[in-house]
């Protein structure tokens, strides 16, 4: 989820913010003068409209933007006092990881407070050299790299969920039989207790692509032969994403994850959201269509690269 730190420098209240400015502007809406909006939002296909933003249905929130203020979520709470923080300073100022060129509009969307872009903050971005990240964790094929280097150009797809989200055996053999379908080489990182095991079609996969514990992530993102990464859309993934200019299939999993979803699809328009079916799974055809829109040679999938590059 989004983290927030304050610090007094001066005469002004500094809130560190790790989300994206997008989603503090919902964050903000929700808990002060715009809270009736959120209420009764129990249907998908209900629109909100909010100041600055977008028409929003309620799968592009953040997860906890629909609890109860009374329900003491700490994730809640937090986020609730740092607002009345801001909202009991004359001159409160936010420091957000991202940049200009990005969210222009939503780093000055509120008029109450002030919204300083100081991103992209991803360390990983600016390190040529990650040999350090080796030390810690054991690489599961030290090969993956010269594996991409026989992929021709923009051909491979990348698939990686973050170091914390969690994806069920059920989603992960959609994703592995969606992958088949679309018979395209793929490098897929796949954590070690993240049901990798049960993969109905893993001998299958791995004629086709490479399932890997570990890889640098900034490393196979800048490497030519990849044509598309499909990821949770997390932040610092999100950021990776956009400064090695590779297009994005889009599967959220929850919070902050589903308001980048929506900006990548339908503010910068440099990837594809994927969309849910019946008890909320993502089933393998639609990992194939979205996947097949960014990386075919089709009117969509040009444009989102063409984005994805700008």
């Amino acid at each position: 989820m989004g983290w927030f730190s304050s610090k007094r420098i001066k005469d002004s209240i500094y809130i560190i913010l790790d989300p994206t400015s997008h989603s503090f502007d919902i964050y903000y809406y929700r808990y002060t003068d715009y809270s009736d909006y959120f209420k009764n939002c129990d249907s998908k296909d209900k629109i909100i409209e909010l100041p600055g933003l977008p028409p929003l249905s309620p799968i592009d929130f953040p997860s906890f933007v629909f609890d109860d203020v009374e329900c003491n979520n700490w994730a809640v709470e937090s986020i609730k006092r740092q607002i009345e923080i801001l909202n009991s300073e004359e001159n409160p100022k936010i420091l957000v990881n991202t940049f200009d060129d990005l969210e222009f509009d939503a780093l000055r969307i509120l008029k109450n407070v002030t919204m300083i872009g100081i991103g992209p903050s991803t360390p990983s971005i600016f390190l040529d050299d990650n040999s350090f990240r080796a030390d810690m964790i054991e690489i599961s094929s030290k090969n993956y790299m010269n594996w991409l280097d026989l992929m021709t150009k923009g051909s491979a797809i990348y698939i990686a969920f973050g170091s914390y989200t969690e994806i069920s055996s059920q989603l992960m053999e959609e994703i592995g039989q969606g992958l088949l379908k679309c018979g395209r080489p793929f490098l897929w990182v796949t954590r070690e207790g993240q049901n990798e095991e049960k993969l109905t079609c893993k001998d299958e996969l791995e004629k086709q692509g490479k399932l890997v514990s570990w890889c640098s992530q900034v490393k196979v993102l800048k490497h030519p032969s990849i044509g598309c990464f499909l990821t949770h859309c997390g932040w610092n993934s999100t950021l990776e994403s956009i400064a090695s200019g590779v297009p994005i299939v889009a599967c959220p999993i929850w919070n902050d994850q589903l308001r980048n979803a929506k900006v990548v699809q339908d503010v910068w328009k440099n990837g594809i959201r994927v969309n849910t079916g019946d008890g909320g799974i993502v089933e393998r055809d639609e990992f194939e269509r979205c996947i097949e829109i960014v990386m075919a040679s089709g009117e969509r999938g040009g444009k989102l690269r063409k984005n994805a590059k700008k």
